[in-house]
């Protein structure tokens, strides 16, 4: 095959887009092509499509806010139970807010038990030295109004300051008990906030199991995480 048959070919082969009059080359026909009024448009057609979609992928592929231990720390040590919103987990706000209030309850309650005792014990006791000779006056006269309180709550027309004493000290070791109790179920909101975040990530699969089998000196586990 000569080389204008071969050029033939190859123009035979090549694209084409528009014609306007043929030129006769190496003894064949080569069309001669002008440029499309069309193919500015035909090609912001084609990556208009491309571009769009590549915006939308990268809007797709926008990585979530993670949640950090850190995070759910200062904000449960912020606001009780605002750890626990943080985490998702709003299960156990119910626990959170009932164990707060029912140590809050308690400690109110007992101090003020501890209040109306104290002043019924500071009257009394303050009496008995004037009955004794050795104070003149008393010098919580408004005290009497609590311990005639005490004295219909126990049913009785009078009592010693050594009886309301031992009542009075055992309020008081209640009501601080309870202010504790306070402070160590914030603490424990609070821990719970930062452990749980920790183990947000944490892949619990079917590759973790643990078993158990009886021991010659009692009961063996064994656990295995992998495949």
């Amino acid at each position: 095959m000569g080389l204008p048959a071969i050029g033939c070919r190859l123009w035979a082969l090549a694209p084409q887009t528009s014609i306007r009059t043929p030129v006769v080359r190496y003894g064949c026909l080569r069309p001669r092509f002008s440029h499309s009024p069309f193919l500015p448009l035909l090609l912001v057609c084609l990556f208009l499509p491309a571009s769009a979609s590549a915006q939308s992928e990268s809007i797709l592929v926008t990585p979530e806010t993670t949640k950090t231990p850190r995070g759910a720390l200062w904000r449960a040590a912020a606001v009780p139970g605002w750890g626990q919103i943080y985490n998702e987990q709003y299960i156990k706000l119910p626990f959170v807010y009932g164990g707060l209030a029912g140590f809050t309850a308690g400690a109110i309650h007992f101090t003020s038990r501890h209040r109306r005792w104290d002043r019924a014990f500071r009257y009394i006791r303050a009496e008995e030295l004037i009955d004794a000779g050795n104070l003149d006056e008393n010098p919580c006269p408004s005290c009497l109004t609590e311990y005639n309180l005490v004295l219909a709550e126990i049913n009785l027309n009078s009592v010693s300051s050594s009886a309301l004493r031992g009542n009075r000290d055992i309020f008081r070791r209640n009501r601080d008990l309870l202010y504790v109790g306070v402070g160590l179920w914030y603490g424990l909101t609070v821990l719970d906030a930062f452990v749980s975040a920790h183990l947000l990530d944490f892949d619990v699969g079917e590759d973790l199991t643990v078993a158990l089998y009886p021991h010659p000196h009692g009961l063996a586990a064994t656990l295995h995480w992998g495949h």
